[in-house]
């Protein structure tokens, strides 16, 4: 691999010019709304329905596992978009 030698010069305008191009890329993001945050996303059908079921099945059944009860949701679920 070549050696490259650069005088004192050469390597402080070469830092200058690198710190002078971050500085105008961060002042580019800061003129950005930073406030507006992205719209959400729509909740799908199918995940609408399975909180509906998952809810009953919290109140039918408060002390079984969660695991246990998204099974039983996700059936529940399945079936009555079957329909």
């Amino acid at each position: 691999m070549p050696t490259v030698t650069m005088t004192l010069e050469e390597y402080e305008a070469l830092r200058s010019l690198i710190s002078s191009e971050r500085e105008s890329e961060g002042a580019s993001l800061a003129d950005r709304k930073m406030d507006e945050k992205p719209k959400p996303r729509k909740r799908s059908k199918y995940n609408r329905e399975l909180s509906r079921q998952l809810k009953m099945l919290k109140v039918k059944h408060p002390r079984t596992k969660i695991t246990a009860l998204m099974k039983r949701a996700h059936r529940a679920t399945r079936k009555a978009l079957k329909r």
